[in-house]
């Protein structure tokens, strides 16, 4: 790696073929990208894009072998990438066991980012492989590769703003003479774009590994900043736990995000601790004063990640398990571990500043490649946990099954959230609720979770419809008059989403309808609400005009405290128009919308 550790020798030369291998990965990489990840695919590749065996290797090898190769002929390096493929390969394996048709997306960018944390501590480990014997394993190489590492991602992303607004100018400036040719070719040209990132990150990679003095100046410039910022953060640190006590945990345990923050604040210390502890120096940075400062933000540091396991405990308590509070869980516990190494490090007897952080901190990486492999293996399942978590909640009484979240089975818990969204139509606590049990049916029949359905499916529910199932099933509210026939003939056409009509139609009362006058034109408007989903009652309102009969307004209830209360009030028809206090205007002949800030319009 083309650094200068800080004996001043220079990391293992990158020679031409190595460059010229990286920019080819480098592009490589990018066409396999829009293979694997573009809809624009044709039709006869379809079976192999969106391959997750394919897109794994695509977003992690060419990475990892641009930042590691410097001999072509290194058996070493390419033993290494071979066993990491395997690893990745095996990764895949369960992943593509756990995805659905229906949450796919849910699960495969939770593995894309485990992906992305994976190369980056793993990388280092493998660029060592071709450093000498002497060297390989040494703190200060490990952290030089560190160093590069974050540099070329810094450089690269730079890189990609620039030339998207270069583009952009570009694209911009043609437009304005009615050429059009840029800007298709700029941003509706998907494999041009991807092109552009390999070429920009395999010239980042070999920028970052043959200017070893930019390189270093630039990681010089960064340290420089960061440690000034490391005693205003330290004092923050300070200040908080000291107003802690005045305030109660009482208070974290209502904050939406207190873990999340407490954690934050932890992790950033121990990253600026790190920038600003030089590799193997005796030297001790900043005044006594402001040293003492920073080791007591570092000695109470452990509070903070203890505080932020506490505040995922009281919601794990409440709530249960989630993939991503187990997730959060596991970045919490790394945390306090580090902490504590790092506290236990401020009061050892040594006479230089935090001597035992390069011992700790090659442990620590490799512990957090364990867990980030545990938890995308059966090891650590987040899926499997969270959801035999929440259905044993369920068994046990801790929630009622009304409070089961269909849609976060069905879309965000991959298979076996599938699998237990399927078994729930057989749990006594739906099949004894009609209502429950038709829920979680159509919820199996959704194919994403904003509600649409399979369309040869919806196709077949609006060529089945029939008039008078559809008056039995839709229950006309006390007092109101039936919408006349024309209405209830063009209902499948007026319902735009198919999810309405499906649940009108699945459960006897699940829809209510009743007709009122909104505009006061002396004609009723039909005013229909589907109370069979479970956040919300969403109710459209339909007019007819020019003889034909139009969807004219909705309206979504949610956050209701008693459901059942605002169903019976549709029931009973205790539903009255409410004129608006505050008019429109109209303005050079033309009605002008005020959207007034009262609580009454």
């Amino acid at each position: 790696m083309p650094q200068f550790n800080q004996t001043g020798r220079p990391m293992p030369h990158l020679p031409t073929p190595g460059r010229g291998l990286i920019i080819t990965l480098c592009l490589l990489q990018g066409l396999l990208l829009y293979f694997f990840f573009s809809d624009h695919i044709a039709a006869r590749f379809a079976g192999f894009s969106h391959n997750i065996y394919g897109q794994t290797m695509a977003f992690t090898l060419p990475v990892l072998i641009s930042l590691s190769v410097v001999h072509l002929n290194d058996r070493r390096l390419w033993a290494s990438v071979a066993l990491l493929a395997l690893l990745l390969a095996g990764m895949a394996t369960w992943v593509k066991s756990n995805i659905a048709e229906t949450s796919a997306d849910s699960v495969l960018v939770s593995f894309n980012l485990s992906l992305a944390l994976l190369v980056y501590f793993v990388l280092p480990w493998l660029q060592v492989q071709t450093f000498p014997a002497a060297n390989r394993y040494r703190y200060a190489s490990l952290s030089a590769c560190y160093s590069q590492n974050t540099l070329s991602a810094m450089l690269t992303f730079l890189l990609m703003l620039l030339a998207v607004g270069v583009m952009a100018l570009c694209a911009a400036l043609f437009r304005l003479v009615g050429i059009e040719y840029f800007h298709e070719l700029f941003f509706e040209t998907p494999l041009f774009m991807y092109l552009v990132y390999g070429l920009l990150l395999g010239a980042s990679i070999v920028i970052c590994r043959t200017q070893p003095a930019l390189i270093n100046t630039t990681r010089h410039i960064i340290r420089f900043i960061l440690k000034g910022l490391l005693p205003l953060v330290a004092f923050v640190a300070l200040i908080f736990l000291f107003v802690l006590p005045f305030t109660g945990l009482s208070t974290l345990s209502q904050a939406w995000s207190a873990a999340s923050l407490l954690t934050t604040m932890a992790l950033s210390i121990l990253l600026l601790v790190n920038v600003v502890r030089e590799t193997d120096s005796e030297v001790k940075p900043y005044p006594r004063a402001i040293r003492l400062l920073v080791n007591a933000a570092i000695l109470l540091l452990p509070l903070y990640a203890i505080l932020a396991l506490y505040a995922t405990g009281l919601r794990v308590s409440q709530h249960g398990w989630t993939p991503e509070r187990l997730r959060a869980v596991l970045l919490i516990v790394i945390t306090l571990l580090a902490s504590l190494c790092y506290s236990l490090s401020v009061i050892d007897k040594h006479p230089g500043w935090l001597p035992r952080i390069t011992q700790l901190n090659k442990p620590l990486s490799v512990l957090v490649v364990i867990l980030v492999i545990a938890a995308n293996s059966p090891l650590l399942d987040p899926y499997r946990i969270s959801v035999n978590n929440q259905i044993a909640r369920l068994d046990k009484g801790k929630i009622q099954a009304k409070d089961v979240d269909l849609k976060w089975l069905r879309f965000d818990t991959g298979r076996r959230g599938n699998d237990a969204l399927a078994a729930l139509q057989q749990h006594p606590a739906f099949t004894a609720d009609p209502r429950l049990l038709t829920a979680v049916k159509n919820m199996m029949a959704q194919t994403s979770r904003w509600g649409s359905y399979n369309d040869k499916n919806a196709a077949e529910l609006a060529k089945n419809y029939r008039v008078e199932e559809a008056k039995k099933r839709i229950q006309l509210a006390k007092g109101a008059t039936s919408p006349d026939d024309a209405w209830w003939k063009n209902l499948p056409l007026l319902e735009e989403f198919r999810n309405t009509l499906r649940d009108c139609l699945s459960l006897q009362g699940a829809c209510i309808v009743n007709t009122l006058d909104l505009n006061n034109d002396r004609q009723k408007e039909v005013f229909l609400c589907n109370t069979l989903d479970a956040p919300s009652v969403n109710c459209r309102i339909y007019a007819r005009q020019a003889g034909k009969w139009t969807q004219a307004g909705e309206l979504y209830l949610y956050e209701e405290k008693d459901k059942s209360a605002l169903i019976t009030a549709l029931r009973n028809g205790e539903v009255k128009p409410m004129q608006r206090k505050w008019s429109d205007v109209q303005i050079d002949g033309k009605r002008r919308v005020i959207h007034y800030n009262h609580d009454e319009e």
